[in-house]
């Protein structure tokens, strides 16, 4: 109901507008991620390594009570001559939509025992990317995470 007010308010341009779907399932993609940071990403060797290791495995399922599920397998990554394990994760959390644009939604959230705010750009219906990192970090790393509506 709350989407088809504010895809109603269309009608009448200064009032709204409709805010991307976020409801399925969204898989990290790989491709996306190595095909734009290879070119902007301001990151040194040491941590594009480990990076490109751990990208397009994590699946994130939005609901539309606002819940996200996030899943990540055990993946092994190569550091220098040494390999490790990173555990897979299972994380539930509720989020809050502070905005959006046909373009974009903001995202409030607990993640870790701090609260997140993110950005998501949809490219495409099924495409979205955000900014890695944090916002307390130093900012300057230019790198996208994207992700592919898989279902």
């Amino acid at each position: 109901m709350k989407k088809l007010v504010i895809c109603f308010s269309l009608m009448i341009p200064s009032i709204g507008f409709c805010c991307p779907s976020l409801e399925g399932t969204w898989q990290s993609s790989i491709q996306k991620f190595e095909l734009f940071n290879k070119k902007w990403a301001n990151v040194g060797d040491k941590a594009w390594s480990f990076m490109i290791q751990t990208q397009g495995y994590e699946v994130i399922e939005f609901n539309n009570a606002n819940k996200m599920h996030i899943s990540t397998p055990e993946i092994e990554v190569k550091m220098g001559e040494k390999k490790m394990k990173l555990p897979a994760k299972e994380e539930h959390i509720k989020f809050d939509i502070l905005g959006c644009t046909h373009q974009s939604i903001v995202l409030k959230y607990e993640r870790y025992g701090k609260a997140q705010l993110t950005q998501l750009h949809f490219e495409k219906d099924n495409t979205y990317w955000e900014y890695m990192g944090t916002s307390d970090g130093d900012g300057n790393s230019h790198v996208r995470e994207y992700y592919n509506k898989v279902k």
